[in-house]
């Protein structure tokens, strides 16, 4: 029996020299968890998988024969990644050996391709999607883009059974219901829709609006939010203030002056008094 590494042809792979001495069979120990494949034949009986060649717990085995030089992959490495608050999140690793679903570990679906993927940086994770992932896997899936947008979630609510409007950037951006917070159905172009201007619903549709358009592997500008006070009401406009917001342009003959007529906190933007204008949001 002979059992010898001969050669590393590439990144976390080894070769394995295994005989069957005079047609019986030989176990060559060795990790198979990564995979194996035969390299290379030497006999001149044929190697056929399961028949004269495998693998098991202990290792390779070859019988009646069979003589070759056999690929075996490093074992696959456990990763976690979670996408937290429903946000994107990327994990970089070497995933040149492929990626495989584990356990999922949220109560979201991780969906390959919808709410998770993988390209040759890394692992990427969406809308609540937590796993263990096996990197380095022989069956690996196939690479996949991280989407397009991974998206911005927009609360808008119609309080009363009212119209309201929640400005939002909707340009090259499509939107789309995530979550229904209201008893009132909400049904698109009749109790919620959008436009160049951003959300609106009515009838007392209360819900979150994914708006996805933007790629995500670009670093985020400074947004643009137009904020209303219409007929002088007081109205909060969602927007992710974190980074701070400033006054970009007055809309209104109302006068709009910081922390009486216009403000933010962590909800977002809100006006009142007549005060109409675009607000800068900081990213």
């Amino acid at each position: 029996m002979l059992v010898a590494p001969i050669e590393t042809p590439a990144q976390n792979t080894r070769t394995i020299r295994c005989e069957s001495v005079n047609g019986r069979y030989v176990t060559c120990m060795t990790d198979t968890s990564g995979g194996v494949t035969l390299k290379r034949q030497l006999s001149d009986t044929r190697c056929v998988e399961n028949r004269t060649w495998g693998v098991n717990d202990r290792g390779i085995w070859v019988d009646k024969g069979c003589r070759g030089v056999f690929a075996v992959a490093a074992p696959p490495t456990t990763l976690t990644c979670q996408s937290l608050n429903f946000k994107y999140q990327f994990c970089q690793v070497d995933t040149r050996g492929g990626v495989r679903l584990a356990r999922q570990l949220s109560d979201t679906r991780c969906t390959l391709n919808r709410t998770w993927g993988f390209d040759n940086r890394g692992i990427w994770v969406d809308k609540g999607c937590a796993g263990e992932f096996l990197v380095g896997v022989d069956q690996p899936a196939r690479p996949s883009p991280p989407p397009a947008n991974t998206g911005q979630v927009i609360r808008c609510e119609s309080q009363a059974n009212r119209r309201v409007d929640c400005p939002v950037n909707t340009r090259n951006a499509t939107v789309t219901l995530e979550r229904q917070l209201s008893d009132a159905r909400c049904v698109e172009n009749r109790t919620w829709g959008y436009d160049n201007r951003g959300i609106w619903v009515t009838s007392g549709c209360r819900g979150e609006f994914l708006v996805a358009g933007q790629n995500t592997n670009v670093p985020p500008r400074d947004e643009l939010v137009v904020c209303r006070s219409q007929g002088g009401n007081y109205v909060r406009c969602p927007a992710n203030t974190r980074r701070g917001v400033l006054l970009q342009r007055q809309l209104s003959q109302r006068p709009c002056r910081q922390n009486q007529t216009w403000g933010f906190d962590n909800q977002g933007i809100w006006v009142t008094q007549g005060c109409e204008a675009e607000f800068l949001v900081r990213r």
